[in-house]
């Protein structure tokens, strides 16, 4: 049999092409991006999950030992349609081996940096392997509100996989989760003897 160098390069620079756009960018999920202290540590991506029915997405550790860092798979978005509400946001998650802790979080941002809620479940964390549960935060999203942002954060190692989250407005007497926020109007105890 003949050798044809020519050839062979040419079917190899087609699997090679075909090998590089048949998987999807793992940081390319629609609206969505990772963030965190060191998101360079950790990954994003979507896979198939026969339990779920369908493509979750996910956040891994890419690192094997991560001590105080963490990474989130978030979005934000503009709060008009929830101004004056209660919110309930609602997600499956699935953890897989997580050393230190995982959580789903939500954050309603006022004017300048002010945070006016916040929850990331770090009271009812997410450890080691569980399979898939419905976790929930509850918060107020006052009129002053000018951003909602969210997602689910990794701290250490491990994965999580994450489907389906849902907002939905909720009664104003629901018990909230999140710890009461008060921005100070100027410093305060910096000598801690209160």
């Amino acid at each position: 049999m003949k050798f044809n160098k020519t050839k062979t390069i040419g079917v190899l620079s087609l699997l090679i092409i075909t090998t590089l756009f048949s998987f999807k960018n793992a940081e390319d999920i629609k609206g969505w991006f990772l963030a965190g202290s060191a998101p360079d540590k950790y990954e994003i991506g979507t896979t198939t999950d026969a339990t779920r029915k369908g493509k979750v997405a996910f956040l891994y550790s890419k690192k094997n030992n991560i001590k105080k860092e963490f990474g989130t798979l978030m979005q934000s978005f503009a709060p008009n349609k929830y101004l004056g509400t209660t919110v309930e946001l609602t997600a499956y998650i699935k953890s897989e081996n997580v050393e230190k802790w995982a959580g789903m979080w939500l954050r309603i941002d006022g004017k300048e940096g002010k945070t006016l809620g916040f929850d990331n479940m770090r009271r009812r964390p997410i450890n080691g392997t569980k399979d898939w549960e419905k976790y929930s935060i509850i918060l107020e999203v006052p009129d002053k509100a000018i951003n909602i942002a969210y997602g689910v954060l990794l701290s250490g190692t491990g994965k999580v996989f994450i489907d389906d989250f849902k907002f939905t407005i909720v009664d104003s007497k629901a018990k909230k989760t999140g710890d009461k926020v008060k921005n100070l109007q100027e410093p305060t105890n910096t000598n801690f003897d209160n």
